[in-house]
């Protein structure tokens, strides 16, 4: 039982998976017409997990520690996520210590279990829980509290269990408040631009029921988590897929829905689940091999209509004149961005030779050397001084005390020609989402010609792109979104970079960029 009890809990193998197991238990338990509340309190020693849900008398505490059996909510009929009882194991994928302390009608009762009490047992005999407290007497409301300890992990990423969190919320028929360090969850669908209801033919409804199938199409690629239609049983979820076509251009726009009633009604030799939390259907059962192949052809039909329709657009006059735009715009970002990697290149250099202090702390106010400097400079550093120009690794803060040195700007680079960096992209992300958007990973700054701003000034300009209201108000876009990159793009590269300095950085490249589009919007 011990070594089954932990090879489970390998199963369970991020924070957000664990802490995930614990609020879907919650949700399970919560009372009829109450919205429950759960708070999650995360530190880098303990988990705290609270809600407001029935609780758990001493009998049914008793059976939660046992494996593979029979979750108490589904024996008293209640259609609910678990299924072979393997959840409480959760906490030991990460932890070697679990507490639970749960009320219900005025009885309270904490148990501990503990990795060491578990791997005495290892040789079949049951594991000991220790009883903290039996059926004491409370007037307390009813409700459970997980707390998990002596965590085997460094640093909990906090943020990284929000978004999980976020995203199986959004599936869950059960109205919640979930709180994450004082973080209310909340889900928001993706924008779409298109919409589609679809159902089964007669000869597969007589098999999966007459299902609906819910799909619709992102204007932007969806991120792993998000893409791909939600397969659920009476409202509990069991995979997210894009069955087969996750590889095929575009596919990662599609997202969606499907309620199968008979994946938890029906019987067979081969089950719909397995016992593991993998979070797919098992293949080796007839109805869901139906399922997938149905779903399938239809989402490969709309994302075959997806491409044609976007590659129609791309060839458009349209199209073709914002292409050109975001040249122009990417040739001076990218023309400024080789300029402040050549600077900072050279401060760190500098910065460096004089034991990676910051360079105003090496500098006085007129761009030279302190005299508490042991360091002699020869001319070749001397020059490299110089060259810092208005940009230094310990950021804004230098560069205000340096105006003089600013002036005397060195370009290095041996003639190289420099790759293009940052790229330009035009898209329709709906009316209600942010102006524009940028992606570390690629680069790219994507502008929304659907806001209100960026759509008003296209109409203005007489719905071309060459009118001087469209472009201005792009080219402002595009300066702000770098202004706010650019400092991340120091941070990475330069571990002397304060971030304090981020917001001296941005006012003073907005600045300079803009300065360098009124010359190409002039033309």
């Amino acid at each position: 039982m011990a070594r089954d009890f932990l090879q489970n809990a390998a199963y369970f193998n991020t924070m957000p998976k664990v802490v995930w197991e614990y609020v879907a238990n919650s949700l399970d338990a919560a009372k009829d017409g109450i919205i429950v509340v759960i708070a999650i309190e995360i530190t880098n020693h303990e988990i705290r997990i609270s809600d407001n849900s029935c609780g758990m008398s001493r009998e049914e505490l008793g059976k939660f520690f046992q494996m593979h059996g029979e979750n108490i909510l589904r024996k008293q009929g209640k259609k609910v996520r678990g299924r072979f009882g393997t959840g409480k194991c959760a906490a030991f994928g990460l932890a070697n210590s679990f507490r639970i302390d749960t009320i219900q009608a005025g009885s309270r009762n904490i148990v501990e279990l503990h990795r060491e009490d578990i791997e005495r047992a290892q040789n079949g005999e049951p594991f000991s829980v220790r009883d903290i407290e039996v059926n004491q007497s409370t007037h307390e409301d009813d409700g459970t509290i997980v707390i998990i300890r002596e965590l085997n992990i460094k640093r909990p990423n906090v943020n990284k269990v929000i978004s999980y969190l976020e995203r199986h919320l959004s599936r869950y028929r059960t109205r919640a408040r979930v709180a994450v360090n004082g973080h209310v969850c909340k889900f928001e669908e993706p924008p779409f631009i298109k919409q589609f209801k679809r159902f089964p033919p007669i000869e597969i409804a007589k098999l999966i029921g007459n299902v609906s199938l819910n799909v619709k199409v992102s204007p932007v690629p969806l991120d792993d988590d998000t893409r791909g239609i939600d397969i659920l049983s009476y409202g509990i979820w069991h995979e997210t897929t894009l069955a087969g076509i996750e590889r095929k251009e575009n596919a990662n726009h599609i997202f969606g829905q499907i309620d199968v009633p008979i994946l938890e009604d029906g019987e067979w030799p081969i089950p719909a689940f397995d016992n593991t939390r993998n979070n797919t259907l098992n293949r080796q059962n007839p109805i869901v091999v139906v399922l997938l192949g149905w779903l399938s052809k239809e989402l490969e039909e709309i994302r075959s209509d997806f491409v044609r329709q976007v590659r129609e657009e791309r060839q458009s006059e349209l199209q073709a004149k914002l292409v050109k735009e975001t040249e122009k715009i990417s040739d001076i970002l990218n023309q400024d961005f080789a300029q402040q990697e050549i600077e900072l290149e050279l401060a760190q250099r500098v910065s460096k030779r004089f034991g990676n202090r910051s360079v105003n702390e090496i500098l006085n106010g007129e761009g030279e050397l302190l005299p508490d400097s042991d360091d002699v400079q020869t001319p070749r550093e001397s020059d490299e001084h110089t060259a810092l120009g208005n940009v230094s690794s310990s950021g804004s803060t230098a560069r205000r005390r340096n105006k003089q040195v600013g002036k005397k700007r060195t370009v290095r680079g041996g003639g190289n020609r420099l790759k293009a960096v940052f790229s330009i992209e035009f898209e329709h992300f709906t009316a209600g989402q942010n102006r524009s958007r940028y992606d570390g990973n690629t680069k790219t700054i994507f502008i929304n010609l659907d806001h209100p701003q960026i759509a008003n000034a296209f109409e203005t300009g007489g719905n071309t792109t060459s009118s001087r209201q469209f472009r201005e108000i792009c080219y402002e876009v595009a300066a702000v979104e770098y202004a706010i990159a650019l400092p991340y793009e120091k941070l990475e590269k330069d571990e002397l970079y304060h971030a304090e300095d981020a917001l001296f950085d941005v006012r003073d490249t907005i600045d300079r960029v803009t300065k360098s589009f009124v010359q190409v919007l002039g033309n």
